[in-house]
């Protein structure tokens, strides 16, 4: 009777890879297109602003629903994934439902456009005298830095030595665990002191946007879309589909 075989035995024999790859670019991707949608796809009224102060308060437009989407569609992505370790799972896992929480914890506004659906003076929770959406986020956040610094580095059990390739998205994972970590700090040190010379400006869409542009572009290049270790996958499915049509 045949062994069976763990998830990294059957990726290490190309197995898995496309399965491995694809979840990781999914969320990746999704993380990526998350604000971009929200902010190129809102109606605006005439001498309205573009850019909302913040995007949960994207919760308050016309694409509230889409927000709430959204996120909830990157909370089953990441929930999904299974990662190479109970640990990795464990934060993916809590960044999936911190997503979740976030896509249906509401922030409290008082600048956001108000719909007939999500009305901006509904009740928001609070917890330890915090809203609930600010741990939820926090938390989201805090847990897909420690998987890009972490996590996203490490070589596989079976392989003892670094590809220039791998070196190349190791700096990649790096630099946006940091960039993740330098905006929750910023977002942390805005809040406390609210300087009044950016009150125009959407500091926190900003920053948050940052962040999440940071954390797709760190999974995409897991799923080696960036520097991929053998023929990229998008060439292998060009060459299978021709082989498939000869």
């Amino acid at each position: 009777m045949p062994t069976k075989k763990s998830d990294i035995q059957k990726e290490a024999e190309n197995e898995l890879v496309l399965s491995y790859l694809t979840m990781r670019n999914l969320i990746g991707f999704s993380g990526i297109l998350l604000p971009l949608i929200l902010v190129l796809t809102t109606k605006t009224a005439s001498g309205e602003k573009l850019i909302e102060p913040s995007i949960s308060d994207y919760y308050y437009t016309s694409n509230g629903d889409v927000l709430v989407v959204l996120l909830s569609v990157l909370g089953v992505f990441l929930f999904t994934y299974n990662g190479y370790n109970s640990i990795e799972k464990g934060l993916t896992t809590l960044a999936a439902l911190c997503g979740i929480g976030v896509a249906f914890s509401p922030t409290a506004t008082t600048s956001a456009r108000s719909t007939t659906i999500h009305v901006a003076n509904e009740a928001v929770p609070i917890v330890f005298g915090i809203e609930r959406h600010f741990i939820f986020a926090g938390l989201f956040f805090i847990a897909l830095a420690i998987i890009s610094l972490v996590y996203f580095p490490k070589l596989k059990d079976d392989q003892q030595v670094v590809t220039p390739q791998k070196k190349k998205r190791n700096v990649i994972y790096i630099i946006c665990g940091w960039v993740i970590i330098a905006c929750i700090v910023l977002l942390g040190v805005y809040f406390v002191f609210k300087p009044s010379f950016l009150k125009n400006v959407p500091v926190v869409f900003i920053l948050e946007a940052v962040a999440i542009e940071a954390f797709g572009l760190s999974w995409i290049t897991k799923g080696q879309t960036l520097w991929p270790d053998c023929e990229h996958y998008l060439e292998k499915g060009y060459h299978d589909l021709k082989d498939a049509l000869k």
